[in-house]
């Protein structure tokens, strides 16, 4: 999902994780971001199972109270799926093409790799830069890394959020969203140096175009 419409709006980053629901709000000031609001729901067993979720109604109730017990008021919220839901792929395309013929190209090499039907996936793709070039290449490639995920897996998560009564915008990956937390450090502030919130604060950290 596009995020260039919701900078300088709120962004709320939810954690779903087998134990807990985990939500942060962050504000920067002075070019330095800090936690505005965070909160915590400890999930019943069996609500979620290797991250895959058992009870969606169990799972929007946590999320409902981690929600109040933040005392945030954004209701926009930026959600992750698992590693183990994902399929990543990096390929080669050809430079230059426009989008749409891009995003035609990346289906058909994501047809290649996907174990279950393309209509069942929800694809993505994020363009790296120029590819190193091969012997005998005569045109430019760029390196593009696909990434896909069962559609009803990232479906799931969505309608927890919505019957907790918010609003996803985005959709990133768990290892992503904590590459970005742990490059940027600010979760230590919180207590007990915030390990638990490093993914929640990965994920609100889109509000400034991470």
């Amino acid at each position: 999902m596009s995020i260039s419409s919701f900078l300088g709006t709120g962004l709320l980053g939810v954690d779903m994780a087998d134990d807990a629901v985990r939500v942060v709000e962050l504000r920067r000031r002075r070019g330095k971001l800090s936690c505005r609001h965070y909160g915590s729901s400890a999930l019943a067993a069996g609500v979620m199972f290797e991250g895959n979720i058992e009870d969606l109604q169990g799972l929007a109730d946590a999320v409902r109270q981690a929600y109040r017990d933040s005392g945030s008021g954004c209701t926009r919220v930026a959600l992750a799926m698992p590693a183990t839901a994902l399929i990543t792929h990096a390929i080669r395309l050809p430079a230059g093409l426009p989008e749409e013929q891009l995003e035609i190209l990346v289906e058909l090499e994501a047809a290649q790799y996907m174990p279950f039907p393309l209509e069942d996936a929800s694809l993505d793709f994020v363009m790296l830069g120029p590819a190193p070039p091969l012997a005998g290449q005569t045109g430019s490639e760029i390196d593009v890394l696909l990434v896909a995920a069962r559609r009803a897996s990232v479906q799931h998560r969505l309608d927890a959020a919505k019957a907790a009564g918010l609003t996803p915008v985005i959709m990133d990956s768990e290892a992503l969203a904590l590459q970005a937390a742990l490059a940027q450090g600010g979760w230590q502030a919180l207590s007990d140096g915030g390990v638990a919130y490093q993914l929640a604060w990965g994920l609100a950290m889109h509000r400034y175009a991470r």
